[in-house]
Order: C-alpha cells, then sequence, then structure tokens
C-alpha cells in the first residue's frame, strides 16, 4: 500500500472544504449578530455615537450575508485570497468604526484584534493584515490629531489637546497590534507544526497496523494450507513406507525411493508455508513491557474495527518491568490477543471494554488482556489448542495456535480463562530479566 508523503505539504495555504464551509457559517452568524445590533442600537433613543455608525453596522451585516451567500464561490479556489479579503474588509470598517465611534478614544479599538487571531487560524498572511491594522489605525488618530477629520467624542479632544498623551495612546495600541499580530501568528504555527508531527505519526501507526494485519492474514492462509494437506501427505508417506518394506523388484524399489523422496520435499516444503506471515524472529531483546504494550494498544485503537472500545490500562506510566524476548513475535502475539478482544466486543449493547493489566509475580512479569464480551464455550476453552477451534464465522482457528508458538519460543506462557462476570481473560506470563 503506497503511503502519502505529506512531509512537505503546506497546511497555511491547503484549501479544506470543511474550513470554507465553517467560515460560510462564521460569516452567516457574523451578519445576523451584527443586524441584531443594528436593531438594538436603532432602538435606544439617546443613542451616544454618530448615526452613521448604525449604517455601517448594517452595511457590515450586509457584507457577511453576502459572503455567505455568493461572495464565497469567488474565491473557492483561492482560500488564501478569501481570507485575506475578509481581513481587510474586516479592518476597514473597524477603522471606521473607531472614527464614528471616538477616535483615540474609542471602546471598540479592541475589535482589531479578533480579526488578526481569525486570519491566523485559517492559516492567512497574517503580517499584511497586522501592517493594514497599524496604518489603518495611525492613519484615523493622525486626521484627528490634525483636525482634518472631525471628533465626536469630547474625551478624544482633551487627549488631542496633548500631543504627549497622543503619541503615548497610539504607540501603546500599535504596540499591541504588532505584539498581537506576531505572537497570534507564531502560536498558530506551533499548532500546525504539532498536527503536522501528529499526522505523521497517524501514519506510521496505521502503516503498522497495516503490516500486523497483513502478516496475521497471510499466517492463518498459509497455516490453513498446511493443515488441509498435512493429513494426506502423510497417508501416502505411510503407504509407501509400508510399501517400500516389501520385496520389491530393484525398478520398483527405485521408483518408490524417488517417490518417498518427493513426498519428503513436500513436507519440508509445508514446514517452509508455516513461516509465511509471521514475523521473522529477531534477536531476543530487552523490552520494557509497559512501553511496549502502550505502543501496540495505540496501533489497534486506530483500527476501525476498535472504535467505540474503551481500553483500560492497570498499571502506572513507567513501568519498570522487563522481558528479554523477540519484539517482533510479541508484537504479532499481543497483536492477535487484543484483536481478538476488540472482535469479541464488536457486538456489545452498551460498554465495549477491554483491560490490560502487568505486574511482576515471582520472577515473572504476568500481562492480562481480558474483555467484556460473551466469552467462549466451556467445551471450546476445554479444547482450544488439541484443534482448530474457532468461535467466528469465517474464522480458520489457527489464529491462537500461532500466538501460543509465538511465546511458547520466547519462553512465554499462555493460558484462556472465562471470567464469572462475562468476557475472556488471557493471561500470559514470561520470565523477568
Amino acid at each position: 500500500m503506497r503511503e502519502l508523503d505529506i512531509s512537505n505539504v503546506n497546511f497555511s495555504v491547503l484549501p479544506c472544504r470543511r474550513e470554507i464551509q465553517f467560515i460560510r457559517q462564521q460569516a452567516l452568524f457574523s451578519s445576523i449578530l451584527s443586524f441584531l445590533t443594528f436593531l438594538t442600537c436603532y432602538s435606544i433613543p439617546d443613542f451616544p455615537f454618530s448615526p452613521e455608525l448604525l449604517w455601517l453596522v448594517l452595511a457590515l451585516s450586509a457584507l457577511y450575508l453576502a459572503t455567505y451567500l455568493f461572495l464565497w464561490k469567488l474565491f473557492e479556489n483561492n482560500f488564501q485570497y478569501m481570507i485575506s479579503g475578509l481581513s481587510i474588509s474586516g479592518l476597514i470598517f473597524m477603522s471606521i468604526l473607531v472614527h464614528l465611534s471616538g477616535g483615540i478614544a474609542s471602546p471598540f479599538i479592541f475589535l482589531y484584534f479578533p480579526v488578526l487571531i481569525s486570519e491566523a487560524a485559517y492559516g492567512g498572511k497574517i503580517i499584511y493584515s497586522t501592517i493594514f491594522a497599524v496604518v489603518s489605525y495611525v492613519t484615523v488618530v493622525a486626521l484627528e490629531f490634525f483636525g482634518l477629520s472631525p471628533v465626536s467624542n469630547p474625551f478624544s479632544v482633551i487627549i488631542y489637546a496633548s500631543s504627549g498623551t497622543t503619541f503615548w495612546i497610539a504607540s501603546f495600541v500599535v504596540s499591541f497590534l504588532v505584539i498581537s499580530g506576531f505572537v497570534v501568528k507564531f502560536i498558530v504555527a506551533k499548532l500546525r507544526a504539532q498536527l503536522l508531527r501528529e499526522n505523521d505519526e497517524k501514519h506510521a501507526i496505521l502503516s503498522k497496523l497495516s503490516e500486523l494485519e497483513a502478516h496475521s492474514q497471510i499466517g492463518v492462509l498459509a497455516h490453513r494450507i498446511v493443515h488441509d494437506l498435512r493429513g494426506p501427505i502423510s497417508s501416502i508417506s505411510g503407504y509407501i513406507q509400508v510399501e517400500m518394506m516389501k520385496a520389491k523388484a530393484g525398478e520398483d524399489r527405485e521408483m518408490l525411493k524417488d517417490l518417498n523422496d518427493v513426498v519428503m520435499s513436500m513436507s519440508e516444503s509445508l514446514k517452509g508455508i508455516t513461516q509465511f506471515g509471521r514475523v521473522s524472529c529477531g534477536p531476543a531483546e530487552k523490552i520494557l513491557v509497559g512501553d511496549f504494550m502502550r505502543t501496540l494498544i495505540a496501533i489497534i485503537s486506530y483500527s476501525p474495527q476498535a472504535r467505540g472500545v474503551k481500553f483500560v490500562k492497570l498499571y502506572p506510566e513507567n513501568l519498570p518491568l522487563t522481558v528479554s524476548a523477540s519484539r517482533a513475535d510479541l508484537q504479532q502475539g499481543f497483536f492477535n490477543i487484543i484483536r481478538n478482544a476488540v472482535e469479541a466486543v464488536r457486538d456489545n449493547a452498551g460498554t465495549r471494554q477491554i483491560t490490560v493489566s502487568i505486574k511482576a509475580v515471582d520472577k515473572e512479569v504476568e500481562v492480562s488482556v481480558s474483555d467484556n464480551g460473551p466469552g467462549m464455550d466451556p467445551n471450546v476453552l476445554k479444547n482450544l489448542f488439541r484443534k482448530s477451534i474457532t468461535t467466528k464465522k469465517d474464522g480458520t482457528g489457527v489464529g491462537l495456535v500461532i500466538t501460543r508458538d509465538l511465546f511458547i519460543r520466547n519462553s512465554g506462557d499462555i493460558e484462556f480463562h472465562n471470567l464469572p462476570s462475562g468476557g475472556l481473560w488471557v493471561m500470559t506470563r514470561f520470565p523477568l530479566v
């Protein structure tokens, strides 16, 4: 399966249909909110600000509504332009609003900041909007300070009478605009970088999950083939051995010998087939059992079949218990156990829960996996490893046999028990190192 390379994807400019729909919803909400603000302020008898302010709010409501209805289509394939356009439009309205509501003493100066934050959140070029916000604000203050634009707020007149106070307040606001722009850009960039790393980890986990699934399925198929062929081949081999013990002519004896060699070769081939689907047994290494199980549970959690399954870990995060075994063998074995538990609880009407516990018992590490599924029939449980038994509709009954063999060759042991409250309890033991 080919993996998607997202290492060079720039998430800040990636058009996303869901993001566009979210912006449309936000535009509709802003339009309704602006219209309600207009109606509320219009109904106030002694509205303290200029009447033009009300019509500005109404125009802003119309702009947002137009964006929701049809303007978004103009920028559907140019996501960045839509974000920048909305931000610039919002900043223009904010500047007019600041002017009409008192200029340097306007109570609405804080509205610059939500515009910058929104653009950064959607991945816009916030540096340009920050510059535009600073320039537009300074322009409003300068026009009013030099008398080129009327001042409607008496408190603003008092401030403009002192050039030092005007400079100090304007510098204070400009500094906060610049700091907010860069800080928000830094925070959003850091969050997007973290998202990219999490996507890389997710793809790695899904790749490992696919690998384990493939090994397991191939192993099941290989063992089923061997199971079906081993009986007839043993019968043929036995018949040949009997015939070779009888007095035969030289030519017949030579033919039987050649036939026996062919059958023995087929038997050896069957042994080779059983290695398919098994992760090759790597060298033994020291494995921290707690870290190992946490990683494996994380891998299985990404499986669609594990959706809605609650994993309960009854052991501390930094459990210092170590075993010496093949990591590949343990991965395949415990993957089979936990996957069977996931399938067992899949049809539960209520809670679907799998509990994993790890503890030291004498000189061994005991790893237990239990579920709240239906458990196993006692007769099936009693004959579990005597023959290929399965409770699955399309199962082959060899998965648990493979798991037992993987653990045995790593000096491990495995037991299956039904829980009194329902469900299956799988207990494994490995020598502690």
